[in-house]
């Protein structure tokens, strides 16, 4: 059955005999059989009646409110909610070594084909860019992950193909912003400091929209379970870090957008560095047109947050269904 996404501000959902209706400034934007709805997601500054609450508790729907950016405000859960199976299912993955391994290893897999697809495009615009060699080191990677016998090996073939990507990555870095090698805690140059805020969004986007659907955050199948680590958005967040962020982090370095200027040493992490207050704000800007922006691919087209909702459907279908999850591929 599908979920409803309630994204358009000012709208109103109505109960109306059996149904629900979307409206907005008296017109109906859509209807929904009752009966046919999985789950409702209400974004941002979207009404909801008496009647429909009570009509969606009445047949055991779950309601989860998110703010614009995608965090989780709260849910309003039928007594008998429907996610219990779903997250026994999620519960057995996570323990059951063979599925875990398989399901890592596809994520894991995604993420290499995505960097690797991600120096491809920019080789497309910038054929003698000096990434060559790191791209087919991915692809020769990305076979060995897919034999890979257990989570160590696996663990180090990410963290190899990691290195290697991140060694071609200054290269693509055409702006003020330069690049010297992955850093994290704290980040030492603005380039890092872009990467980690974008890994923080997009991760925290993650955990809500997969707690909102009825999924335990905190348990998956690549990351270890560790108090307060969301691991199941963090194994979905391995697939989108570098079409999705790394991608807006060098729009933003290679057309000026961000500068030299916007970044500030960070006074509660010696050595780190961190945006200024107005280049927060502007990187919050970019970040949510960024993510609205369409993409076109041989699958259709899809903004990078409609692409996320999609992956936390399917990881829903997955657990419910007993078949394996299909990662994101980006293409070139």
């Amino acid at each position: 059955m599908p979920v409803l996404y309630l994204t358009e501000q000012g709208s109103v959902l109505r109960k109306q005999g059996r149904t629900l209706l979307v409206e907005k400034d008296g017109s109906q934007l859509a209807e929904l059989e009752l009966h046919r709805v999985e789950a409702v997601m209400i974004f941002g500054n979207v009404q909801v009646t008496t009647q429909a609450l009570r009509a969606l508790l009445d047949g055991g729907v779950e309601t989860a409110f998110l703010t614009l950016n995608g965090r989780l405000k709260g849910r309003l859960v039928p007594p008998q909610a429907k996610n219990v199976g779903l997250r026994l299912n999620q519960y057995r993955t996570s323990v059951d070594p063979h599925r875990s391994l398989e399901a890592a290893k596809a994520v894991v897999a995604a993420k290499l084909e995505n960097a690797r697809a991600v120096l491809d495009r920019y080789l497309s615009n910038y054929p003698r860019a000096p990434i060559k060699p790191q791209r087919n080191r991915l692809a020769d990677l990305l076979s060995r992950v897919r034999r890979a016998r257990d989570q160590a090996a696996l663990n180090g073939l990410e963290g190899a193909a990691a290195a290697s990507y991140f060694e071609a990555f200054p290269a693509m870095c055409r702006g003020e912003l330069s690049f010297s090698g992955r850093s994290v805690r704290p980040p030492t140059d603005p380039m890092n400091a872009l990467l980690s805020f974008g890994y923080v969004l997009l991760a925290a986007e993650l955990t809500s929209l997969v707690d909102a659907r009825g999924l335990d955050p905190y348990i998956g199948f690549y990351h270890q379970p560790a108090h307060g680590r969301p691991a199941l958005a963090l194994d979905l967040l391995e697939e989108l870090r570098h079409p999705v962020v790394d991608r807006l982090a060098l729009y933003l370095n290679n057309n000026r957008i961000l500068k030299q200027k916007h970044f500030q040493p960070d006074a509660e992490r010696p050595g780190g560095v961190l945006l200024t207050d107005s280049a927060r704000k502007r990187f919050f800007l970019e970040y949510e047109r960024w993510m609205k922006t369409p993409w076109s691919s041989s699958q259709g087209t899809a903004s990078p947050r409609q692409i996320i909702r999609r992956q936390v459907e399917a990881l829903v279908h997955a657990f419910t269904q007993d078949v394996p999850y299909t990662p994101f591929r980006f293409e070139a």
